[in-house]
């Protein structure tokens, strides 16, 4: 009998779920061998590059109808079991003539293309000293860019790669490199691929079973420092380590703070899991134009240098952020690299345990103990956004029926929410019973696949509870669970407490009641006025109404906070008393977690137009001090701008974009003896300490808001304008104008038409670096010109050698808030060019563009457009319906907010 495939997706590029599982079931790769030649990568206009592959299969039953996978210029040759064969590829895949049961050699050689776009094998010309620097991003499904894979991520297999490059290049990838190499048959061709003295070769040592999304290649002039990491506990157990950049920027790689906490990391991890590290060596790489954070590719972990190596003054929040992201790339290599999801739709049984485990390090082993704080302001203030959009939220365990669909995953509930909700498992089983569970996670599935079944089962098994309700609550439903708290006073004496839980699953429609371990805190005035907690009050909320009797008779408080802590994931509705209180005397709060809790009630509250946009931003302003952890403070400032942009009318925009930017102003009270402060934003900038991590995230936020005063009229703007020219003359004692700030100022006065061609082009020769032409293009795309937007729109749609940083800088050059009367006529034309956009360029461009050219500051109009074609348009791949009505529902949030604000007023 013959094994036949299954219908193909009628997008060419895609992979259905079905297709994937009908594949694993006959197909079994041993091994993987790829000889790739990239000596054609410093040429400019070389494109292509050359690449063999030699495929070990073991066919399960006599199979018609298998493939390979390759996107790139040309298939050259095919052979199976040293035979010839016909090559028929499609540009997605490589038929194979039928295979019977057993074992088969296939080897393919091809020519592929260097990317621009962050996607497969990304080649980057370094401006500053002309050096070439190559690396590879694939997760989910673009492997099949960089040389010939089975792209799914249960065909594991040993992978090894050799690698012909210019001679000096320092290369890595999953393991490490060995003498030798076998190049000397790849001879110089049309494509210019060097010979002789000026390449070498560079081989590595067969990996452990990797999937295709987790294989690396990094290749350049790296500057690299090395070091070394011995486990306390296991004998013999010592991985190499280093930390690598472009030479160009070598002396702003801190190497030893990176190399200090990764040790630190390894060493956290060596003690809590029962598994020991699973790969031969750690090398980290941070890299130009990077479509994300990083990446935890096994032995070789890729890093955003413009979010990672600091090239001027970063704030604790930020070092602390890149200590997570490390420690969640590391965390990886257990949850995702050693045990890799079946199939996408587990994707949080690795980014989401990726989340939480590394939030936990940061605090336990890499010093940083506001981590669980920062993950409640701004990771999931994240959760929150996307899980309560109706239309596109979904379970953590998601529905994937295609990798155009796993590329969708990756949000705010896979990562943030999962993790939230890991948090809410660990405090229901217990830290060990959780950290049993993953060791005996690891051991049965090393270098395999799971699923949420097999979690569950080890977990069931360490906790010695049944998990299967608990899963059906948390990770099969949708939206978040929404909590309030009943108050009931009597003669300064609380008579009841009572909690209320309510629940939808957005995705089905249903009522959904979930468990929920969680701390209520009751907060009191103390002598010096401050707001501290007096009570703590442990909770299981299971029913849709719970009384708290230990509350009964105690001294009535000033503040509930419900969800004290933050051990579980719900949205709190204060009381009205409390709520009365946060607008107050928020400042008053000293606990930095009920503190940061309290504010993102308030964020829920404004975009679920409970409350309007004029309170929050002022409340922001009065009680946001310099006090509050920079992480939060920072998402704060944020926050305010969009409310006074996007959640406002015009005339409120305008009152709220002021006080975001004005100096403070004295308020008389009639009874009082003397004026109060009513804080602006420009008055806590000059405020701030000098050189302090306040004064830096204030002035970012300040220069954002000041660039958006095209709103306020010509006076307002020319004010801005002098404040802007003061800070760029170090007129604000003790803070440093580095060229990031330098360039964030001047893109603020070309927003403002306050700055001409020749000042940008000295600041570019002043910042010759990669960085700086991005800055220098996005500010001279700022400017509010009718004839330039058209122009920056034009060359969005139409210009493919744009690099994924050139797009973004574009597109932030063209979407002003305040410039939407210069973009509002280009709605129509965005929604007539959508189809052709998602067909003719790559998934990840493709996403910027859809995204980010939304009418995100739009009315009722522009909605109504977006609404009129999705219902038009039956047939859009389901990826860009999503991304659509996503952004719809935000727009619609923002108009519904304005509307309640204007209710209020």
């Amino acid at each position: 009998m013959t094994a036949t495939v299954p219908a193909r997706s009628d997008s060419p590029m895609n992979l259905r779920h079905e297709e994937a599982v009908w594949r694993a079931s006959v197909c079994r790769m041993r091994s993987s061998h790829v000889t790739i030649d990239v000596t054609t990568a410093t040429v400019p206009s070389k494109a292509v590059f050359r690449v063999r592959c030699r495929m070990r299969l073991r066919i399960g039953q006599r199979t018609e109808g298998l493939w390979v996978d390759f996107v790139g210029r040309s298939v050259d040759s095919l052979s199976v079991d040293g035979q010839p064969a016909a090559v028929t590829w499609d540009g997605a895949r490589i038929a194979l003539p039928v295979l019977d049961l057993g074992e088969h050699v296939v080897e393919i050689e091809a020519r592929g293309l260097y990317s621009n776009s962050g996607q497969g094998l990304h080649r980057f010309h370094d401006p500053v000293d002309g050096a070439t620097y190559l690396y590879t991003h694939f997760e989910p499904s673009d492997a099949r860019r960089a040389w010939p894979v089975m792209e799914q991520p249960d065909l594991k297999t040993r992978f090894s790669l050799e690698v012909i490059h210019p001679r000096g290049w320092t290369v890595m990838s999953n393991t490490c490199p060995v003498t030798g190499g076998a190049g000397a048959d790849v001879s110089a061709d049309a494509d210019g691929a060097e010979t002789g003295d000026c390449y070498e070769v560079t081989s590595f040592a067969p990996s452990k079973p990797l999937s295709s999304y987790l294989t690396v290649l990094t290749a350049g002039p790296w500057h690299r420092v090395t070091g070394q990491w011995s486990s306390a506990s296991r004998q013999d157990l010592t991985i190499p380590l280093s930390w690598s950049c472009r030479a160009s920027l070598a002396d702003h790689l801190d190497a030893a703070e990176l190399l200090d906490i990764t040790r630190a990391g390894l060493d956290h991890y060596d003690r809590a899991y029962d598994y020991g590290f699973p790969w031969d060596s750690y090398d980290s790489v941070l890299v130009p134009e990077y479509n994300l954070g990083a990446m935890e590719n096994p032995g070789c972990v890729t890093f955003n240098e413009d979010l990672y190596l600091f090239r001027g003054p970063a704030t604790r929040s930020q070092r602390a952020g890149r200590a997570n992201t490390i420690l969640h790339e590391m965390s990886h290599m257990w949850f995702g690299d050693l045990v890799t999801p079946t199939w996408w739709e587990d994707t949080w049984l690795k980014e989401s345990f990726a989340d939480h485990q590394g939030t936990w390090a940061e605090a336990e082993a890499a010093g940083y103990a506001e981590a669980w704080t920062t993950f409640a302001s701004t990771r999931k203030a994240w959760a929150y956004l996307e899980d309560s959009r109706s239309a596109t939220t979904h379970p953590v365990v998601a529905q994937v029926d295609d990798v155009e669909a796993a590329r969708q995953t990756f949000d705010g509930i896979t990562y943030a929410k999962g993790a939230a909700v890991l948090k809410q498992l660990v405090s229901h089983v217990g830290q060990d019973a959780f950290l049993e569970a993953s060791g005996r996670l690891f051991e049965r599935s090393a270098y395999g696949n799971a699923t949420l079944g097999d979690f569950l089962h080890v977990l069931s098994q360490a906790s010695g509870l049944d998990m299967q309700d608990w899963a059906r609550a948390w990770l099969h439903t949708a939206g978040p669970s929404v909590i309030t708290d009943e108050l009931v006073v009597h003669e300064g004496r609380i008579v009841s407490l009572t909690l209320c839980q309510e629940g939808t699953d957005l995705a089905t429609g249903k009522p959904v009641l979930r468990p929920h371990t969680l701390i209520v805190g009751l907060y009191s005035f103390d002598d010096d006025g401050a707001l501290v907690r007096t009570h703590r009050l442990p909770v299981t909320l299971r029913t849709d109404r719970l009384e708290i009797l230990e509350a009964s008779g105690l001294p009535a408080p000033d503040l509930v906070v419900v969800n004290d802590e933050d051990l579980t994931y719900a949205v709190v509705r204060p009381d009205d008393v409390s709520l009365s209180r946060l607008a107050a005397s928020l400042g008053a709060v000293r606990d930095p977690m009920a503190r940061a809790l309290s504010w993102s009630m308030l964020h829920n509250l404004l975009r679920d137009a409970i409350i309007g946009a004029p309170l929050f931003v002022e409340t922001v302003l009065a009680h946001a001090d310099d006090e509050t952890e920079p992480g939060t403070l920072a998402t704060l400032l944020n926050q305010a701008l969009r409310a006074a942009c996007r959640y406002s009318d015009r005339q409120t925009a305008q009152r709220l974009l002021e006080r975001l930017i004005s100096e403070d102003l004295l308020q008389e009270h009639p009874e009082g003896p003397q004026p109060s402060a009513v804080h602006g934003g420009w008055g806590r900038l000059r405020a701030a300490a000098p050189g302090s991590d306040a004064q830096l995230v204030r002035v970012r936020a300040w220069l954002e808001a000041a660039g958006q005063a095209m709103l306020l009229g010509e006076e307002t703007r020319a004010r801005m304008t002098v404040r802007i020219r003061r800070l760029l003359n170090g007129g604000l004692p003790g803070l440093e104008m580095d060229d990031d700030l330098r360039w964030r100022a001047l893109t603020a006065l070309a927003r403002l038409d306050a700055v001409g061609p020749d000042e940008l082009d000295a600041q570019r020769k002043a910042d010759p670096t990669a960085s700086g032409i991005t800055c220098h293009l996005r500010a001279s795309s700022s400017m509010p010109h009718p004839e330039l937007k058209a122009t920056i729109f034009d060359r969005l749609l139409t210009d493919t050698t744009l690099s994924n940083d050139h797009v973004d800088a574009l597109i932030a050059g063209f979407a002003v808030d305040a410039h939407r009367h210069l973009t509002s006529q280009f709605t129509t034309r965005y929604l007539h060019e959508l189809q052709e956009v998602w067909s003719g360029r790559g998934q990840e461009i493709a996403t910027r563009l859809v995204t980010d050219l939304f009418p995100v500051c739009g009315d009722e109009d522009d909605a109504q457009a977006v609404d009129d074609w999705i219902n038009a348009h039956p047939e859009a791949p389901p990826a860009l319906r999503r991304l659509l009505l996503k952004s719809l529902d935000d727009l619609r949030r923002a108009l519904d907010a304005r509307r309640a604000a204007s209710a209020s007023t």
